[in-house]
């Protein structure tokens, strides 16, 4: 720790508008290694620890505090001499790592206490947001060992998140192996937001209808919610998920099943239309999840609110609405859409476009067919994100600096929104800290309709989703044909 003190240089990075829009939430993932050969020393405390801090010396904006200014700009304050230092925990437990397995990864095997932090960006007991918590569990006789990294999202997306991990992991097993020299990060990480502005394009074009709607109407109360402080705001959130009953769940299509739907959806899609994992995956969860929730709302299914409902429906109930559109959010990274994917850029760079299907639509029995006008309504949706789009939309954003909080505010008042986020360019099981790479990956999310597309562990060949659900529409989802034909359930 005192080595990676020594290294810190006092700076306050700016927190772009990209930022800030996500900058409610954690990433908190979970990381299953298994002690295979049954060593004595496997994934040592000392090195483990070690290497983490010598890590951290490429990302000392990990040990910064968040900050937000009387005119709602946000920063992160590096200060050498009053570092945000990461939680870093370690405990025993005693549950093995076969029970675990056994269970194929389900949270309800895991020991209590894992993650130490919720979905949610919220103060600690001290009062104080840690912008990196870290708890590992080592299980019983020496089993294997659970890893929980948690980051706050305004510092980085999920590439960086798995940029730090990786390092964290080179760092470890070159320290195991004897080597003097610790190696270098892959590429020198940038955190200087000014990068987004400088790779704008200088052409404009006109947002979406339901972007312009997002923004043109700030309410008083989300008003009220952006001049609130980090700390605040957070409490009030991880108070209303608190009140939320859901569970996770995690699902496999293999690649040969993709390739068959794929297949058949072109057939009633125009010709040339590309048809993506995520455009097929994204459309076959909406689908599912709307007749899922229909069918659990009209069986008198024990919803519980959605925390991110609206206020009122996180006191009253969330299905007492009558909406006839599913509002889904899509995770994109805008990397490769600015022209910065070869400039290591460690932030985040996701915005949430929205798609509207309507429920009538989603609610006709799924086929192929019916299919194909969800993929496409996503295609054109994705489509649309060129440059001149992202251009205006960051105009937008930075105009007004409580505009911000608007995207969050549209799913609060969408209560059965679906918000959907691919992981699977993600370099996920490749954290070798010495005795081998991860055997399980677990994102913990409490919120339902969250729904995440992940590569699956070696040797399997497929994609993993990944949900947050009540259990009344986990039961209908089980029900229906055409899902349980594609998908096979793994927890």
């Amino acid at each position: 720790m005192e080595q990676f003190i020594s290294t810190v240089k006092s700076q306050v990075i700016q927190l772009s508008s990209v930022d800030k829009r996500i900058g409610m939430v954690n990433i908190p993932y979970a990381f299953f290694y298994q002690n295979t050969s049954a060593v004595d020393g496997f994934m040592p405390s000392e090195q483990l620890k070690t290497a983490f801090y010598l890590a951290l010396q490429a990302f000392p904006i990990l040990a910064g505090h968040l900050r937000q200014s009387r005119d709602g700009r946000f920063s992160m304050v590096v200060d050498k001499e009053n570092l945000n230092m990461p939680e870093y925990l370690e405990s025993t437990c005693d549950v093995h790592y076969k029970d675990i397995k056994s269970a194929r990864f389900d949270r309800r095997a895991w020991p209590s206490g894992v993650a130490t932090v919720g979905s949610v960006m919220a103060p600690n007991a001290n009062g104080i947001i840690k912008t990196t918590n870290v708890h590992i569990v080592r299980l019983k006789d020496n089993s294997g060992l659970i890893l929980f990294l948690n980051i706050i999202h305004c510092v980085t997306d999920g590439i960086g998140y798995f940029a730090f991990l990786n390092h964290w992991a080179a760092v470890c097993k070159t320290m195991r192996s004897g080597a003097v020299e610790v190696p270098k990060p892959p590429a020198e990480f940038t955190f200087d937001r000014s990068i987004i502005k400088q790779s704008l394009s200088t052409e404009r074009e006109q947002l979406d209808a339901i972007t312009s709607s997002v923004f043109a109407q700030p309410s008083l109360l989300s008003k009220c919610l952006a001049w609130m402080s980090p700390e605040t705001r957070g409490s009030l959130l991880e108070f209303l998920t608190s009140l939320i009953n859901s569970e996770t769940h995690v699902f496999h299509i293999a690649d040969s099943t993709l390739e068959t739907l794929r297949s058949s959806v072109r057939e009633f899609v125009p010709e040339g239309t590309r048809v993506s994992n995520n455009d097929l995956l994204l459309a076959l969860f909406c689908k599912t999840y709307a007749q899922a929730l229909h069918s659990a709302k009209e069986k008198g299914g024990n919803i519980v609110t959605r925390a991110l409902g609206s206020i009122g429906s996180a006191v009253f109930g969330r299905l007492f609405g009558t909406e006839e559109h599913q509002v889904t959010g899509i995770a994109c990274d805008i990397r490769p859409r600015i022209g910065i994917t070869d400039k290591s850029y460690i932030g985040c760079l996701l915005i949430l476009p929205f798609i509207s299907n309507p429920l009538d639509d989603l609610l006709i029995p799924t086929s192929a067919e019916s299919l194909a006008t969800i993929v496409s309504n996503i295609r054109k949706c994705v489509d649309n994100l060129d440059a001149p789009y992202i251009g205006t939309y960051i105009d937008t954003v930075d105009s007004t600096p409580s505009f911000f909080i608007l995207p969050a505010f549209y799913l609060m008042k969408h209560p059965n929104a679906l918000i959907t986020s691919n992981h699977t360019r993600f370099r996920m099981f490749e954290a070798d800290f010495g005795d081998g790479n991860q055997e399980w990956v677990t994102l913990i999310k409490e919120r339902p309709g969250f729904v995440t597309f992940t590569p699956c562990p070696p040797p399997m060949k497929g994609i993993n989703i990944s949900m947050c659900v009540e259990a009344p529409v986990l039961k209908e989802l089980l029900a229906d044909e055409f899902w349980t034909s594609t998908a096979s359930q793994i927890n």
